[in-house]
């Protein structure tokens, strides 16, 4: 018998003693596969070991000594080695038992704890409609909410509920498929009922004849951040995001680029700096240009939140109601205006391709983006001048 090998007995393993380092195993002769586990600081566990489907050596805590007796351990190693001989994952049910109660408000902030690189604005937004749509939820255990609460819910909702719903998906899912402390994603039941509302998509941009009104009131804003910041997204048709988040290392004037990171498509994104709009974003930085991201802010992450008085503003000077994504249907409608092919206008817009079989197979090359972004920029300059000006005057403010 090996010096680690021994009969347990709650005598035994009481006397036993704390190695100076590590921890050391000893194995008990009474039940094969039991171990005893005891640590520099004086811990004595109780684990079963196994070899999993591969070969891997799988450890199983069952509990700590005293709480758990001699007997007690050899009992739940026979049932452990029983659930394992049956198909049963010990150490995926311990797990879901110990996330089998948890609540709607835990399982929160459990998903924004696991997606550590989510931005403020996505946690800020499922954190809003998660307390507004299911206040009433936020201390029930997730696995109490059935199938026909969820569609009572949604009935209930006057506004925004499938947007609420949504998020509740996703924490779902996440329960899920991930967690796996829950059988089946009871919001599924919308989509087995086709209860999703048809998604209506918005055709609101700025018309080329409103486009001088609005690119002057842009110019004329004092906001020099909020100025750039929509100079950017009419002439990139990047989302709101992408440019908020900008840092002046990803911004090459020599080349007249700059990356977008991790993007919507998980991706780093390449974009162009048209001549119109390079004074602009070069008189920023002598303003921003000491800071880590080109628009800093007061937010969590550091950067600013969208300019809503700017805009306020902007769409009261011109005329033109507007959003951030406004802009991103602005410049798509333009590319089409001056003839840019469908295939290229979805790369500049760092829309996906590949499920496109024709798209999958056209990789634009820098040149061709690049010539095609100030093919916008020039289509814009020329909405926005008058016969006598080459460019609107640049004016630099002081904020």
């Amino acid at each position: 018998m090996a010096a680690n090998e021994i009969n347990f007995t709650q005598q035994r393993i009481g006397s036993l003693t704390s190695p100076e380092e590590g921890r050391t195993d000893y194995y008990d002769t009474g039940c094969p596969k039991l171990t005893c586990r005891v640590s520099t600081t004086g811990n004595k566990s109780f684990v079963v070991l196994k070899k999993n489907e591969v070969g891997k050596v799988q450890r199983i805590t069952l509990g700590r000594f005293p709480d758990i007796t001699v007997s007690q351990a050899r009992k739940l190693t026979i049932d452990t080695l029983s659930d394992i001989a049956s198909g049963i994952d010990p150490i995926k049910e311990k797990r879901k038992q110990k996330y089998l109660a948890i609540t709607l408000k835990e399982l929160l902030n459990i998903y924004l704890e696991d997606k550590s690189d989510l931005r403020e604005a996505s946690i800020t937004d499922y954190t809003k409609k998660i307390n507004q749509g299911f206040s009433g939820w936020l201390d029930k255990p997730i696995n109490k909410i059935t199938r026909d609460m969820v569609k009572a819910k949604r009935n209930s909702f006057t506004g925004g509920r499938d947007n609420k719903m949504r998020v509740l998906r996703l924490l779902m899912t996440y329960a899920h498929k991930t967690l796996k402390v829950i059988d089946e994603n009871p919001v599924d039941i919308l989509t087995e009922g086709k209860l999703w509302a048809k998604s209506t998509r918005r055709a609101r941009m700025i018309p080329s004849d409103s486009l001088k009104d609005w690119y002057q009131a842009v110019l004329d804003l004092d906001n020099e951040k909020a100025k750039v910041y929509l100079l950017l997204l009419i002439h990139t048709g990047l989302r709101d995001q992408d440019v908020r988040y900008l840092t002046w290392k990803d911004i090459n004037f020599k080349s007249d680029s700059f990356i977008a990171r991790d993007t919507k498509n998980h991706t780093d994104f390449t974009a162009y700096i048209a001549p119109q709009i390079k004074p602009y974003l070069r008189n920023l930085q002598t303003v921003t240009g000491k800071n880590k991201f080109v628009f800093p802010g007061e937010t969590k992450d550091g950067v600013m939140g969208i300019p809503r008085k700017p805009i306020t503003q902007v769409c009261k000077q011109s005329g033109v109601e507007f959003s951030s994504h406004d802009l991103k249907r602005t410049f798509l409608t333009i590319g089409e205006a001056t003839m840019i092919p469908f295939s290229l206008l979805k790369a500049l817009a760092n829309h996906k391709t590949n499920n496109d079989v024709t798209g999958g197979y056209i990789n634009p090359e820098t040149k061709t983006l690049k010539s095609a972004t100030f093919k916008i920029a020039e289509y814009i300059q020329q909405h926005t001048t008058t016969e006598d000006q080459n460019i609107v005057n640049l004016k630099i403010g002081a904020k």
